[in-house]
């Protein structure tokens, strides 16, 4: 029996055959056994150099099923049980490492003839070193400490080699060698070629087994040799390249198990594991730990191949080469590997039979994988892939999302070595979400990290969060995230389907603007082709993990992929980044203007929105509330941050928006949803819009913008109860629409200045305003605005104690009211009044006819719930305290859909006897 250790762990019989042991797990424990000949080892030392010194309980008895199944095997009591543990009956000189320990021990035995027999004593068992030691064993303690005690070893037979050389070559009598000297050999002694092709066929392999992080671009003919040096001619062995296991993995509990389950379901038929992501996730790294996990279970071994699919400095492999990979893994030697038309077929014919786990990384599409696939009962496959494989590949499928802030930052934090004064806890999770909890961007930060112990994490921060130069930060050694992510950018660029080659023009218009989400229209708008084209292309990005889609017809990026798109973008020229952009506003704007569309609105408004959708004829259309007013929502930071970007000085000339320059973005949204502000009741978001504006207004000398941004924040403020802040604001916007000539933006202003003066108690005052403003509504003919003062005029005289002039004024207003907006709120403020004379029943009357008149259209739900919470005080005065609940919770579902930072607002606001408008 002859052991090998050399190269790949097997075994040969007295004639030389292999015997069949290839199951890694049980080719460790022979390693284990092997490692000391002829001596017991105890079961303890045996389960921690296979399971580590924390091994399960169970360990001891999948040691003794491992001792079983091995012989079965070898010779009939090779294997001996003694007390507390087991021995292998052989004595040294029947491994390859015995047989070399023994030779390098005479090399240094000066009773030897002299130095040509101890050099021909080590060339004689230099050819026991097939490849790297210990290959085929599963990631184990004995395989890391064994095969570095057994590299150092080989390194120092090449020295001793080099030193009888030259002895040997060294004249008689001749002085003394310097190569006795340590500190002169390396100028003395010429590097010997074959030490050094030795040395490289060793870093070679090493190379192998760090896995696709390591850019080799090996081909197959060099896979192939790999083969030839490391397996013996017929023995077919594990795999050889599986990527080394990572210390820092955290997380991913739940998916693991899965994955665990998945597999080992593979008795009665092959099974098919299939694991997508985005780059960067984590999926390797999944793959390979649970294929270490469950490499015992497949009796003939793991079989690992990168596909190269994700690799930003080598094409993907070609189906060929893949099966020429496995098939060298497989113990076909290079000399009989088939030719490129034969390769498949043998490659299936070898894979038949075997009980193996594939692990095939990073493959790019369905076409790559399919023909690599096992076919037969318990065989298994795990494949990892950006894209989402389709077509004929069936299995079970596992999609990656990032980690959690928690996850990441103990990755980030066990990597870097982190002490706890290098910052706080926020600092550390604002870390993670920079780095987009992504495994692989944590990783490179982390390093780096290490590498600066006395930064802190806040000198991170300050240039992670630049989005467009995070890219250049997120680069360590031979990892590059930026060039990871657009791996599948350049795949799709080299395809020929048009939505590949327009999803490739699309990425860098996605980085060109802030804005977060994006649809097939403002796509389309942005790069000039159809909403179908632009569609199907983002599809494409989803397909190929670069886009998200979390619902139909929205799609996002991840942020780093992001910044990735924002970097490819920084680098166009400006005119093309312009165009983009001013595209982009363009649609937003002319789609902010119609989301009005479906509302019942007064006239002036009504007037105001057609015209600037007629304007901006680019954006979406609405055909109902209940479409418009979400789409808003969802919208709304999009729209907040595109007007911070678009607010730069920068874009202050031109007429890129609709004619005006870029910078009037935020003047026209807050022109377009003024109603949309009032309605949601959205106050924090028409603050940032508004105060926006009156920056840019007046870098700019503005007045009309300024007056705009003046007026709206005033509303805002009296909606709020702070009716004197406000009011001052209305005064001033009023001012300066009437020095411009804007006498309908005026009398709008004032319309809201009189309840704003009303709710600080003022109320003289704002009656006395109501009648003038209405005089100059009936000499100027600006009708539009005539309803909302006279229900306010109406209101001062009933608060003032004037109910009968307050009665006449209101039933005056309601009759006088031809469409459905004005006989509602005049319905309403009728409803209020017999409210507070506490005549309910003609309360509970009007309130029946406001709600009826809302029907007759579509109206936002704040006037709905308005409405309702009348009408619950007229049924609760009328002593129906059980409809009236009913109406309150009405309001209150309505109330609830709103803004929730601003719902107590509303709710205290939407009984408050002075405000209206």
């Amino acid at each position: 029996m002859d052991i090998r250790l050399l190269g790949v762990v097997r075994v040969l019989d007295d004639d030389g055959a292999a015997l069949p042991i290839t199951a890694p797990l049980t080719c460790a424990t022979l390693a284990a056994l092997a490692l000391r000949p002829g001596e017991p080892v105890r079961t303890s030392e045996v389960v921690a150099r296979l399971w580590g010194p924390r091994a399960s309980a169970a360990a001891a008895s999948r040691l003794r099923g491992q001792v079983a199944r091995l012989r079965r095997v070898l010779p009939e009591g090779a294997i001996r049980t003694v007390p507390g543990g087991y021995l292998l009956d052989i004595t040294p000189e029947q491994t390859d490492l015995g047989r070399f320990t023994r030779a390098l021990e005479q090399a240094g035995t000066p009773a030897l003839a002299g130095p040509e027999a101890a050099l021909a004593a080590l060339e004689r068992v230099l050819p026991l070193w097939t490849g790297n030691p210990l290959m085929g064993l599963p990631d184990c303690p004995l395989r890391s400490t064994e095969r570095l005690r057994l590299r150092r070893l080989w390194l120092a037979v090449l020295e001793r080699r080099s030193e009888l050389r030259l002895a040997v070559e060294r004249p008689a009598g001749g002085e003394r060698s310097p190569v006795s000297c340590p500190e002169s050999r390396a100028s003395a002694v010429p590097p010997d070629p074959s030490e050094w092709t030795a040395i490289e066929e060793l870093e070679r392999l090493e190379d192998a087994e760090a896995g696709p992080d390591h850019d080799r671009g090996w081909g197959s003919g060099e896979f192939a040799e790999l083969a030839e040096l490391a397996s013996a001619p017929d023995e077919p062995g594990p795999a050889v390249g599986l990527p080394a296991g990572i210390g820092t993995f955290v997380a991913r509990a739940v998916e693991s198990g899965r994955l665990r389950r998945w597999l080992t379901d593979a008795s009665a038929a092959p099974t098919v594991c299939l694991i997508d992501g985005s780059g960067g996730v984590g999926k390797s790294t999944l793959a390979v730990r649970v294929a270490r996990e469950l490499v015992d279970r497949f009796p003939d071994g793991l079989l690992y191949v990168d596909l190269r699919g994700a690799d930003p400095r080598n094409a993907p492999l070609a189906v060929g080469q893949a099966c020429q990979v496995l098939l060298a893994a497989m113990g076909r030697p290079g000399k009989e590997m088939p030719q490129d038309s034969e390769v498949v077929g043998v490659y299936q014919r070898e894979l038949a039979g075997r009980r193996v786990l594939l692990l095939l990384d990073n493959a790019m599409d369905s076409a790559q994988v399919a023909p690599l696939l096992p076919t037969e009962a318990g065989a298994a496959a795990l494949v990892t892939s950006r894209s989402l494989l389709a077509g004929a590949i069936a299995g079970h499928r596992l999609h990656l999302e990032a980690l959690s802030t928690g996850e990441a930052t103990t990755m980030v934090r066990a990597i870097a070595g982190a002490a706890d004064d290098r910052g706080d806890a926020d600092e550390w999770a604002e870390l993670a979400r920079l780095c987009g909890r992504l495994p692989l961007a944590l990783r490179i930060i982390a390093t780096r990290m290490a590498a600066r112990p006395h930064w802190r994490v806040a000198d991170f921060l300050e240039r992670l969060r630049d989005e467009r130069r995070r890219m250049d930060e997120l680069m360590a050694d031979d990892l590059d995230l930026r060039a990871s992510l657009m791996v599948s950018i350049d795949q799709l660029a080299a395809g020929s389907p048009a939505d590949e080659r327009l999803a490739t023009e699309i990425f860098p218009a996605l980085g060109a603007s802030v804005v977060r989400s994006y649809s097939p229209g403002s796509v389309a708008a942005m790069v000039g082709s159809t909403a179908r084209e632009a569609g199907a292309a983002l599809d494409r990005l989803t397909d190929a993990r670069i886009a998200d889609s979390p619902r139909p017809e929205v799609y996002t990026l991840h942020d780093l992929v992001r910044s990735a798109a924002g970097w490819q973008a920084a680098r166009m020229p400006e005119e093309w980044l312009v165009a983009r952009l001013a595209a982009l506003a363009n649609w937003y704007v002319g789609s902010l203007y119609r989301l009005n569309q479906p509302l019942a609105l007064p006239k002036n408004y009504r007037v105001r929105y057609r015209e600037g959708a007629d304007r901006f004829p680019a954006g979406r259309l609405f055909t109902s509330v209940d479409e418009a007013l979400p789409w808003a929502d969802e919208m709304m930071e999009d729209v907040l941050a595109l007007a911070e970007q678009l607010s730069a000085p920068e874009f202050d000339g031109g007429d890129e928006l609709g004619g005006v320059p870029l910078s009037d973005f935020a003047l026209q949204s807050a022109r377009a949803l003024e109603t949309y502000f009032g309605t949601r009741l959205a106050w924090g978001a028409q603050r940032r819009l508004c105060e926006l504006t009156l920056t840019i207004a007046r870098r700019r000398d503005d007045r009309f913008a300024e007056a705009v941004a003046l007026g709206q924040l005033g509303k805002m403020w009296g909606q709020q109860g702070e009716g004197l802040r406000g009011a001052e604001l209305l005064r001033w916007g009023i001012k300066l629409f009437r020095s411009l000539g804007e006498t309908s933006e005026a009398l709008a202003l004032t319309a809201n200045l009189v309840p704003c003066l009303g709710s600080i108690g003022r109320l003289e005052e704002a009656k006395a305003l109501a009648e003038e403003t209405l005089t100059e509504i009936l000499h100027e003919g600006q009708e539009a605005f005539r309803i909302q003062l006279t229900n306010n005029l109406a209101r001062c005289h009933l608060y003032l104690g004037d109910h009968a002039t307050a009665l006449g004024i209101l039933l005056d207003n309601y009759a006088s009211a031809h469409v459905p907006y004005e006989r509602t709120m005049a319905a309403g403020v009728l409803t209020e009044y017999y409210l507070e004379v506490a005549e309910y029943e003609e309360a509970e009357r009007w309130s029946d006819r406001g709600m009826a008149h809302a029907a007759e259209q579509p109206f936002d739900p704040f006037v709905a719930a308005q409405q309702r919470t009348w009408r619950a005080e007229a049924l609760r005065g009328l002593g129906r305290e059980e409809s009236a609940h009913v109406e309150e919770m009405q309001a209150k579902a309505v109330i609830e859909d709103l803004n929730s930072r601003e719902n107590s607002h509303l709710r205290v606001r939407i009984t408050d006897r002075y405000l209206t408008g």
